[in-house]
């Protein structure tokens, strides 16, 4: 028997393209998404031929990485 192709038992995988990326990380646009990629900095992402696509898990992992807490904030 085979596991679904899921993250956790609860949510599927999901790659974003650019714009959805954009999208998800805020007021980004995909130029800075792609200036990113060119100097390798930024969320990961796949190169799938010609398509760019984002793991919303690696976008989640990247938005957490720029987290800053408050003194005193756990």
């Amino acid at each position: 028997m085979t596991k679904p192709d899921t993250e956790s038992d609860n949510a599927p995988r999901r790659n974003l393209s650019e714009q959805e990326a954009a999208d998800y990380l805020g007021v980004l646009s995909v130029r800075t998404l792609q200036d990113w990629r060119r100097k390798r900095t930024g969320p990961a992402y796949l190169r799938l031929g010609r398509r760019v696509a984002y793991p919303v898990r690696d976008l989640d992992a990247f938005l957490m990485s720029a987290r800053v807490a408050p003194k005193g904030a756990s």
